[in-house]
């Protein structure tokens, strides 16, 4: 989409070879638009020589077709991105590895997959890293699935390893989930997750605070990497991960991991096609108190059944838990049209109301008026201040 922008003046300064633009002068040009089209100009990256006339871009080393993202892009490109944030949090060591060099370069001359992958997570990584910071774990563990399943919600392997977290039938009972004809908390990303960071969370004890030890025993066993650590305990050798004798599987699996998350630290050095996820929460948790069909709970929150099966793939009948509560994962942009719906508060365990703001309204007043804080109105409505404007709509939680 092109900028129509009449007789636009612009000035620009050459800072290190190629870089600021600035919008000086503009009548027809909304705030908005000005920010977007400064956030475009530096997005060119290309010798500073601009005149736009008449809305025309005339720019030497750009392409004379060139049109700038549009506003929507344009808004992604101003939002921190998830991704950014892994790069900044994770801080388990990568040593200078052949493995983790080898993997480094399988992921760049595979960018299909990493754009494939990152499409995939962008539902549900915000979820995980959610989780494991409330755990005070690393962030890199996060990344598990995207090594163990590719973000698969659906993925089997041949040795019977399902869902995100890839967990066989013995090691998911083991660590609390149901898996029966109806339903299989391997596929469920609240209750595999939860299991999944418990069984890391043991195996980090067992090998008494050691990260890659207890990554590697997630994949092959934790009878295995013990056994590889005494064997080289017997020949006097080094029991740190990277002088284990460990299945070829695990002894590349943790490499895999690591050269993943050096990279994200390196993303535009290297411009990884990653899917933009933004930093910050898009999916949210229902829970429902009895057995309902998804698809009915899809209807209520606006959206198909497809999608919602996608997001709850544990529920292979189509239904949610006989006699036991359900938590499903739905996208929290839903939230409003499905609290919105007379039957949802028959079914739901969460009761909310919409609210919609007047001039005049304080988080304050309505947390009085509603016997909760400004700190539940601040978390469920994802406010990053107590500031509320007129027109504005708030879940507002009922007693």
């Amino acid at each position: 989409m092109k900028y129509a922008m009449p007789l636009l003046v612009l000035s620009f300064q050459l800072l290190t070879g190629c870089e600021s633009l600035s919008v000086t002068n503009t009548e027809t040009v909304n705030q908005e638009e000005q920010t977007l089209l400064q956030l475009a100009l530096n997005h060119a990256h290309c010798q500073i020589n601009h005149d736009v006339i008449e809305g025309r871009y005339l720019a030497t080393g750009l392409p004379a077709d060139y049109t700038p993202p549009s506003l929507p892009e344009l808004s992604l490109m101003k939002e921190a991105s998830l991704w950014d944030r892994f790069a900044r949090e994770s801080n388990i060591n990568v040593p200078n590895d052949r493995r983790v060099k080898y993997y480094r370069n399988w992921y760049l001359q595979r960018p299909l997959h990493i754009k494939t992958v990152s499409q995939r997570a962008e539902p549900f990584l915000y979820y995980l890293y959610e989780n494991v910071k409330a755990r005070h774990l690393p962030v890199e563990l996060a990344l598990l699935p995207f090594i163990e399943s590719a973000f698969d919600p659906y993925a089997y392997s041949h040795q019977g390893a399902a869902g995100l977290w890839q967990m066989t039938r013995a090691t998911g009972k083991s660590f609390g989930l149901r898996i029966n004809n109806e339903y299989d908390g391997r596929l469920d990303i609240v209750a595999s997750t939860n299991a999944a960071l418990d069984l890391l969370e043991y195996l980090y004890d067992r090998f008494n605070g050691n990260w890659l030890h207890a990554i590697a025993a997630y994949n092959s066993g934790e009878s295995r990497v013990r056994k590889a650590i005494r064997q080289n305990k017997k020949l006097g050798k080094p029991t740190d991960f990277w002088a284990l004798d460990l299945p070829k599987e695990t002894a590349h699996y943790v490499p895999k991991l690591l050269a993943l998350s050096q990279l994200l630290k390196e993303q535009h050095q290297f411009s990884m096609p990653l899917a933009f996820i933004p930093n910050r929460r898009v999916m949210t948790t229902i829970t429902v108190t009895h057995q309902m069909p998804l698809k009915q709970i899809a209807e209520d929150a606006g959206m198909s059944g497809k999608t919602l099966s996608l997001f709850n793939p544990a529920y292979a009948a189509g239904l949610t838990l006989q006699r036991e509560e359900s938590t499903l994962l739905i996208p929290r942009k839903q939230l409003e049209h499905f609290f919105q719906q007379s039957d949802v508060l028959q079914y739901i365990k969460q009761k909310y109301s919409i609210h919609h703001i007047e001039p005049g309204d304080s988080l304050y007043q309505l947390a009085t008026l509603n016997n909760t804080s400004i700190g539940t109105l601040k978390q469920i409505n994802q406010l990053a201040s107590s500031k509320i404007h007129a027109g504005q709509r708030l879940l507002i939680p009922i007693p």
